[in-house]
């Protein structure tokens, strides 16, 4: 079980003790809240010191309410934006399985099309060897031979 903390805040000018669970430094920082907005209702509302307390209270109460409101718009709004990146990233992931796949099969096909490639070119060179053993025109086209006269 988490230690229990206490500790001495002034709230509107007044010392109170906090206890709990929390840390010191978060109990500061509510006590900072709350401070904070009983110094903005100063400067909004004319005559506030001379308000009752208990309405000084609910003011104070509906103004934390509507920030707790704000703030869960806000929450909800961020999850729907993290859900939707997150729909979007599942969608560009399948696309890229995808391309993955078109990708391998297309250099699977381009291999398979050198292979072929390569069998017609040693095809087009065995005929081409052939051809020409058939033409003759490897072979000594003329040959030049002279008779020499005996004087």
């Amino acid at each position: 079980m988490a230690e229990k903390n206490t500790v001495e805040v002034v709230i509107d000018g007044k010392i109170y003790q906090l206890s709990g669970n929390a840390t010191e430094g978060y109990m500061h920082e509510v006590a900072s809240y709350l401070n904070q907005k009983v110094l903005d209702f100063k400067k909004m509302v004319a005559n506030y010191n001379k308000l009752d307390d208990n309405l000084k209270a609910l003011l104070l109460e509906i103004n934390i309410c509507d920030d707790l409101f704000h703030e869960q718009d806000k929450t909800r709004k961020f999850e729907r934006e993290k859900d939707e990146a997150e729909r979007e990233c599942y969608s560009l992931k399948h696309d890229l399985v995808n391309y993955q796949m078109k990708l391998e099969n297309n250099i699977k096909e381009l291999a398979d099309t050198q292979k072929r490639l390569a069998e017609l070119e040693a095809k087009l060179a065995a005929r081409d060897a052939r051809d020409n053993a058939l033409t003759g025109d490897d072979k000594v086209t003329s040959i030049t031979t002279g008779a020499r006269k005996k004087n």
